[in-house]
């Protein structure tokens, strides 16, 4: 070979190892991205996470909560508290970010699914990170029972799971401290074949009629029961015997469910019994007049508030009212104050209470229940209960005269006159022959509100003064179509309007252009109440006047401003600029008028009355809002609406709703007709 040859092989293996170099080597094809390793994390309280910058530079770390977590200078950040921060890492000026999410705790589990035999004992070890208040819960006992086997080793707890019965549940483990942290174990225990047959896979029934099925076990008592819908039917279980036992499934109301079988001991063993109940029995709620089923059956028949539809109801000889009424409310969804029910009835406000008292019907104790408002009137409570259960007690007020329940012959009936919801009502009690006359006045007194003989109360002879400069105001009613003058005693400076309510409810009626304390019942449909807030006494009352359609704005005002004493814009009144405060608890209601393109005003106290103010923005716009109380009848939207007509202040109010109404919605609307 020659040198020539030689010099050009070496300079070819030379470049050829030049290349191979360069294989080797990355030119980046942009600059590399700054940041973290994370830009959001979880940390469990207690517990850190060490964030770092991903090319390795030096940091200045930052919190933006350090009761919430910290960061050290190292980028390592601890849970503090339960809530969320930011963690910041400063390099050279540029600003990175984290967001970090601080959780009470954090649990796991070993196993999340166990098999057991039946007695068998098993183990599971259950972690737990940031707090060591846990509890277990078996969804069901008479499978599986759960408990802690300690002590703790650093965050880590064992549970014994025991087995009591075949089935599966579920148990829960939860942190007391914080509920939302849980975790669940999935036990299945198994068992032995259980036996479980049925007579029939289907009945049918009655209303309060019973029909009979025969199931077999192969273990006495060991069935459970229970149906799709326990208002149609309900069962009676009857003595076991060798395995059998038969069952009485009773009618309430006409329909379908079923009824379901399964074995205590093993749950998976199941049967199933289709019940159907005919509507034709006692206490049936039904659109057309049912048949008697015997001489002495009544037929009950009334008109449905919210269909207006007539409805019926077949009812036996001595039937039980309170079983009636239940049935006419669980048709109607509605349940009345003042009426006795068999089953627990549902509040119509949050306010309303349930009054409960026992009973016999058909010569066992029964329990019977009474919806009452937030402020009852005991007496009329009392006359319910003495007409549902036939007795009266002594030194109780009723407003029926218990004459014809005297104890003996010697009792004493006294009477009296008071007023309810604005009306003049008469008021009875039976006394023994001894009775006391300084108990009795202690309890008229307090039936009536008042002192006996005392200010504002109304007598037909004239009172004797309680102070010299006392006042004796004179008025003429018609008692039996009779003229009689009457007197009421004020003090000095009294209060006119209270004198009106004194002289409103002895007469029984109220007049227009008077002001009153009380809300005035109107005496024709037409007419209007208005009302307004004033200071008597260093308190803030509400006074009303009772006007006629059309009534003369300018001189309702004068009437006001008379009674308030000033000049000042008045309560209720729309206005298109913004009204001046009274006092500055005062509110002020705004809406827009589409129809004018204008928007209104209205000054309200602080405790308003909602109805009204609905009424008025109602009268403003001529427009009925969903969900909306109103004191008359609303036009629907739609021609699906429905209008529901609510008890409220002794009379009816009304609520337009679409036709699948929100229920809560509802009760909100009812449960703000007074804003306090």
């Amino acid at each position: 070979m020659t040198a020539t040859r030689k010099h050009l092989k070496a300079a070819v293996s030379i470049l050829l190892a030049l290349l191979l170099a360069l294989t080797f080597v990355t030119f980046p094809s942009q600059a590399f991205a700054l940041g973290l390793n994370a830009t959001s994390i979880t940390v469990t309280k207690g517990y850190g996470v060490t964030l770092k910058v991903n090319d390795g530079s030096s940091a200045t770390w930052s919190s933006s909560d350090t009761s919430v977590a910290s960061v050290s200078s190292k980028g390592k950040v601890v849970g503090k508290s339960v809530g969320t921060a930011v963690i910041t890492a400063n390099v050279g000026g540029t600003l990175l970010t984290c967001n970090v999410k601080v959780v009470g705790g954090k649990l796991s589990l070993s196993s999340k699914s166990v098999e057991l035999e039946k007695d068998e004992v098993k183990y599971v070890t259950v972690r737990a990170k940031g707090s060591h208040g846990i509890k277990a819960t078996s969804g069901d006992k008479s499978i599986v029972t759960a408990a802690w086997v300690k002590p703790w080793k650093n965050d880590d707890i064992r549970l014994k799971l025991t087995a009591k019965g075949s089935g599966s549940t579920t148990v829960k483990i939860s942190m007391t401290k914080y509920p939302d942290v849980y975790t669940t174990i999935k036990v299945t225990v198994k068992g032995n074949d259980a036996v479980l047959l049925t007579s029939q896979t289907s009945v049918t029934t009655m209303v309060d009629s019973q029909a009979s099925v025969v199931i077999y076990s192969d273990v006495n008592n060991m069935v459970d029961y229970s149906f799709a819908d326990n208002t149609i039917a309900k069962l009676t279980e009857g003595t076991w015997k060798d395995g059998y036992c038969t069952l009485g499934i009773t009618g309430l109301k006409a329909g379908s469910t079923t009824l379901t079988l399964t074995r205590r001991d093993n749950p998976a063993v199941k049967k199933q019994i289709a019940v159907t109940v005919s509507g034709s029995g006692y206490y049936t709620v039904c659109t057309t007049p049912p048949q008697k089923q015997a001489n002495g059956d009544s037929i009950l028949k009334w008109t449905d508030s919210k269909t207006l539809m007539t409805k019926y109801m077949l009812v036996p000889a001595n039937y039980d009212i309170a079983k009636a009424n239940s049935a006419v409310a669980a048709d109607s969804k509605v349940y009345e104050y003042y009426t006795v029910y068999d089953v627990k009835p549902a509040k119509t406000a949050s306010t309303d209470t349930i009054s409960e008292f026992s009973a016999t019907v058909d010569g066992k104790a029964v329990i019977r229940y009474v919806l009452l408002p937030a402020s009852p009137d005991t007496p009329t409570y009392n006359t319910v209960v003495a007409d549902y259960t036939g007795t009266v007690e002594y030194w109780k007020v009723y407003n029926k005269s218990p004459e014809s329940k005297k104890f003996r012959s010697t009792d004493i009936v006294k009477s009296w006159t008071t007023t309810v919801n604005y009306k003049a009502v008469t008021r009875y009690i039976l006394l023994p022959l001894n009775y006391t006359e300084e108990k009795l006045n202690e309890i008229i007194a307090a039936d009536s509100g008042v002192s006996l003989g005392g200010y504002y109360s109304v007598s037909e002879t004239r009172p004797a003064l309680k102070a010299s400069n006392d006042k004796i105001i004179e008025f003429t009613a018609y008692i039996n179509g009779i003229s009689k003058t009457c007197f009421v005693l004020a003090p000095a400076n009294y209060d006119e309007a209270k004198v009106n309510d004194a002289i409103a409810a002895y007469r029984g009626y109220f007049d227009t252009w008077v002001v009153y304390t009380v809300k005035p019942v109107s005496q024709v449909p037409t007419d209007i109440v208005q009302s307004w807030k004033k200071i008597v006494d260093g308190k803030q009352v509400t006074r009303y006047m009772l006007l006629p359609l059309g009534y003369d704005e300018a001189k309702f005002k004068e009437y006001m401003n008379k009674d308030l004493g000033t000049s000042s814009s008045a309560y209720y009144t729309i206005t298109t600029s913004y009204p001046v405060l009274l006092t500055a608890t005062d509110q002020v209601w705004m809406w827009y008028n589409a129809k004018q393109g204008t928007t209104k005003y209205m000054l309200l106290p602080e405790k308003y009355d909602v109805l009204k103010r609905n009424d008025l923005v109602n009268k403003d716009t001529g427009v009925y809002e969903y969900y909306t109380i109103y004191s008359t009848r609303p036009t629907a939207k739609a021609s699906d609406d429905v209008i529901l007509t609510p008890q409220y202040n002794g009379g009816v109010v009304y609520m337009l709703v679409p036709k699948d109404w929100d229920q809560n919605k509802v009760n909100q609307g009812l449960a703000g007709l007074l804003v306090s």
